[in-house]
This record gives structure tokens, sequence and C-alpha cells, in this order.
């Protein structure tokens, strides 16, 4: 469980990417928005390492699998950049009544965001090789269970505190230090969408 408590929080807290996302719809929908994007996130991690755990040898055969999922991704990305642009160009009535709008969709663009990136499948899929090559521990059949559990209890972790605790003093900044924060999330977005694009190949 200490290797997944560790591999949860780091991942967590250098996920720039899903950091970036959570605290641009924290600002804007409230801190259960930025919580429920860190879930999407993490379960979208989950079902990348059970496939790690229990053979990624189907999905390796099929390279050709990972282009339609990378242009997935470049699609999920290029609309939430566009959202983040759109959105906090109306007035403050059009952007509450967003607010209170489908909560769910912040589990999604977390959710989508990771599961969409094959970077992230294959980073899990190199974890779990070294950690069976070096820990006898790990080729247990009760590791995977004890990772996993221990995952979910070292994003939270991170989650938790940046959902509950650092947005809520970010929260006090004033409109312009949002409209900032937006346009920097929105840009970078944008950034990495043109990465995937031109140079990240699959």
């Amino acid at each position: 469980m200490p290797f997944g408590i560790l591999a949860g929080f780091l991942a967590s807290c250098f996920g720039w990417q899903i950091d970036l996302i959570a605290i641009q719809r924290g600002l804007h929908r409230g801190k259960i928005a930025a919580f429920l994007v860190g879930c999407g996130a993490v379960l979208a991690d989950i079902i990348f390492l059970s496939i790690g755990f229990t053979g990624t040898q189907p999905l390796l055969e099929h390279p050709e699998w990972w282009g339609i999922i990378r242009w997935v991704g470049i699609s999920v990305i290029l609309v939430l950049a566009a959202r983040v642009f759109f959105i906090h160009g109306r007035s403050r009535p059009e952007v509450t009544k967003v607010q209170k709008k489908n909560p769910t969709r912040n589990f999604l663009v977390g959710f989508l965001v990771v599961l969409t990136n094959p970077v992230v499948f294959l980073m899990w899929v190199w974890v779990i090789g070294f950690l069976r090559a070096n820990f006898p521990e790990a080729r247990e059949p009760w590791f995977r269970e004890f990772f996993l559990t221990g995952f979910v209890i070292g994003a939270m972790l991170w989650f938790v505190p940046l959902s509950f605790v650092f947005l809520k003093k970010m929260s006090r900044w004033t409109q312009t230090n949002h409209a900032f924060v937006s346009h920097v999330s929105g840009g970078v977005l944008v950034l990495v969408a043109l990465f995937l694009i031109f140079f990240e190949k699959f």
C-alpha cells in the first residue's frame, strides 16, 4: 500500500494538466467541481493500472488504436480550451447559470483527459513493470488490490486539499486574477493540443 499511496500522490501532484483544469473549473464552478475533475482523473488512472496488472499485450499489439485515442484526446483538450475562453467571456449571470448545470461533466472532463492520453498508459505500464522487476512482493496476488487502494488514498491526499483548502484561498482573488488563471489554463491546453498534434506520435 505505501507504493500505491506514493504513486497516487506524486501522479496527482505533478499532473499539472489536470491540476490546471481542476483549478480553473473550481474557480468558476466551485470546489466540488474541482474535486470531481480529480476523481475522474483518478478513475482513468485506476483503469490504466488495472490493465497494466492484468496484461497489456492486446493493447500493445494494436498500435493503430492509439492513433484514434490520441485524436479523441486532442479534440477533448481543444473543446475544453474553447470553453475556457468562451465561458469566461460571458456575463456573470450567465456564468452562474452554467455553474449550476451538469456537475458530473467535471468528472467526465478529468476522466477523458487522462483516459485519452496514451503517454499516461505507457507510464503506468512502465511503473508496474519496474515494481514487479525490483520488488518481489509486487508479484504477489494481493499486491494489486493494496496498490490500487493506496493509489486512491494518495491521490485524495492531493485533490482534497487542492479542492477544499487551496481553492478557498484562491477564490478570494479579484475577478482580474480569475481571468488571468483562466487565460493561462486555456493557453496551456491549446499548447498541449498542438504538442500532441505535431510532436507526439504513436
